[in-house]
């Protein structure tokens, strides 16, 4: 099979797999919404029978007509909630069924719940209404009889009586009535005994509050004294009974609900498992089938990348489409690699040709130089052997003269003086061109002192930095010995200096050219620098790269800072940089940490 058709082998069991898990992931996303949805109701219907279960505990608590104004909208809001529940489950009959009989234990609470309000309605929501205004009006009514009759005994077991009425009526204490009927007994005896001809009058409305109060504690024991106790005990069992039922409605659907959704995750799960099965068993045969090629290549490309090594090829044998690419990149390796002979090869003429330049410039230099000295020397020679001619044809002929003779002796020595500092100058010359060369040719570590070398260096090209147009410093400290090589070191100074010439100088103003060198911290700071045109900003950060050059139509080859990069930091194993401020300027800093080091005092 061509890797081709395996691959839409792969793709459509790819999109099958993705069919199947789309289509599970719908199922499973209707099955939690209808969950979602059956929280939500269970939750609200919760709710409606919690605010009316709250609803009868602020009534009893606060026992105000106010209380029952919002028992009709809690009642429809439950009947709604019921009713969307009983939608949502109208196709499962077992807990529609126990739904059901929760609705027949909240409509009995509601029933207790209105003959609850219906005996506080009898009982009266105020202290003027219902029953309890009735006999608080009566004891009133005794109380004034008792003031007009005049008789604080009287007044005293009324006042005892009506503190036990409150007494009860606060605490619900039974012991507080049987107190209360003692009293009672006492006021009719004491009515009886001091007033015979009014007792009538007295004893009925005593007996009319006695009823009265009679009616109201009956009724509140039918209510319940406490929450155990008749209606209110009722409606604490059936709240308690109520929340239980609901408990056990709400247990049963979510298990109900919570087994189908396992057994549908089941089957999803191993449909999208048979499907991924699949698909992996075809990704692991095309895997088995490209993953060596490709490894392959991707050694050789990681070699390439991390080597430079153009000559490395994968060499895969088989003819499918991966190893067509293999083949593909042995063509393109192999390309890279002759051009990249080319390139060497081109790049060291430019390299060898750059050195030439700069050793023509030298030796022009030191030509130029080397001519003034033995143009002088020859001239004092000729100028010397003519006077010489001419004294030995005055000798000849007898007319020599000691004037004569003393004039010979004096242009004579003048010419000797004039021959001898020339010929000492040419010969200096020649030894530091001699230095130069040899350092240029032999190309190993030896001692040399610093400064001198740099003064010999810029000796060969003092023809082409005249001082009206050229300042030179050089501020090395004196006897600093350097353990390295002298070549590279003339090299670096040769090639900096050349770029100063042909970059930095302006034709309008002389150029001043400063080379320094300081000991810091064990290192070695070497620094070249001119107050020329400076660097474009723009090819600071590519300036050591080979072939950068701004003068590239005047005469400039781009390899003169490559060449000091390659010398600083494999030759010498040191550290390069270099700045152009916005003013104008240049400097090449370099930095040597392991080249030794010493000075040595003077003699």
């Amino acid at each position: 099979m061509q890797l081709k058709q395996s691959l839409l082998l792969f793709k459509v069991a790819a999109v099958g797999a993705a069919v199947i898990i789309a289509t599970v992931s719908w199922f499973l996303y209707r099955e939690l919404d209808h969950s979602k949805q059956l929280n939500d109701h269970l939750f609200k219907l919760q709710t409606q029978i919690q605010r009316l279960l709250d609803q009868e505990e602020r009534f009893v608590i606060e026992r105000q007509k106010a209380s029952l104004l919002s028992i009709d909208e809690y009642r429809y809001a439950y009947r709604d909630s019921f009713n969307e529940l009983a939608a949502l489950l109208v196709s499962d009959h077992q807990h529609l069924a126990l739904l059901f009989k929760l609705d027949e234990q909240v409509n009995r609470f509601a029933g207790l719940y209105e003959q609850l309000a219906s005996m506080q309605a009898l009982l009266g929501y105020d202290k003027d209404d219902g029953v309890y205004g009735e006999f608080r009006n009566k004891a009133h009514a005794l109380q004034a009889l008792a003031k007009a009759a005049k008789d604080p005994q009287l007044e005293i077991l009324l006042l005892e009586l009506r503190r036990r009425e409150k007494d009860f009526l606060l605490r619900l204490d039974n012991s507080y009535l049987n107190q209360h009927g003692d009293l009672i007994l006492q006021a009719k005896n004491r009515i009886r005994e001091k007033f015979p001809e009014r007792a009538e009058s007295f004893l009925l409305t005593l007996e009319q509050y006695q009823n009265g109060f009679i009616v109201y504690t009956n009724v509140l024991k039918k209510q319940g004294l406490d929450h155990t106790q008749g209606v209110r005990g009722e409606l604490g069992e059936l709240k308690l009974a109520i929340r239980g039922h609901f408990t056990i409605v709400a247990k049963q659907l979510f298990s109900a609900y919570q087994e189908e959704q396992q057994q549908l995750i089941l089957i999803s799960l191993l449909s999208i498992v048979l499907s991924s099965g699949f698909s992996l068993l075809l990704l692991y045969y095309l895997n088995s089938r490209v993953s060596d090629q490709v490894m392959s290549i991707g050694r050789v490309l990681v070699r390439v990348a991390k080597h430079e090594d153009f000559s490395l090829r994968v060499n895969l044998h088989s003819e499918d489409e991966i190893a067509q690419i293999g083949h593909h990149l042995d063509e393109l390796l192999d390309f890279i690699e002759t051009l990249m002979a080319r390139l060497s090869a081109a790049q060291q003429r430019l390299i060898e040709e750059a050195k030439m330049a700069s050793l023509s410039n030298m030796v022009s230099g030191f030509a130029h130089e080397l001519n003034t000295p033995l143009g002088i020397a020859i001239t004092s020679q000729s100028h010397l052997k003519a006077q010489v001619e001419n004294m030995r044809r005055d000798l000849d002929s007898g007319q020599l003269k000691k004037t004569t003779l003393t004039n010979l002796i004096g242009e004579a020595e003048s010419a000797l003086f004039l021959l001898e500092n020339n010929l000492h100058r040419t010969a200096s010359l020649i030894d530091d061109f001699k230095k130069v060369s040899a350092q240029q040719h032999y190309d190993t570590e030896m001692e040399f002192d610093l400064k001198t070398l740099v003064e010999g260096v810029f000796d060969c090209y003092r023809s082409d930095l005249p001082e009206q147009e050229y300042t030179i410093e050089i501020e090395i400290p004196d006897n600093l010995i350097l353990s390295s090589y002298p070549n590279v070191f003339n090299q670096i100074i040769g090639y900096s200096l050349n770029n100063s010439i042909l970059h930095g100088k302006h034709p309008d103003r002389p150029l001043t050219i400063v080379v320094s060198a300081h000991i810091v911290n064990d290192y070695v700071h070497f620094y070249f620098k001119d107050d020329g045109q400076g660097i474009d900003k723009e090819l600071l950060p590519v300036i050591f790269e080979p072939f950068v050059t701004s003068k590239r139509h005047s005469g400039g080859t781009g390899l003169g800072l490559s060449i000091i990069y390659n010398l600083v930091t494999q030759k010498l194993g040191g550290e390069i940089k270099i700045q152009s401020p916005a003013h104008g300027g240049a400097c090449l800093h370099i930095i040597l940490a392991n080249t030794p080091f010493k000075t040595v005092s003077p003699e």
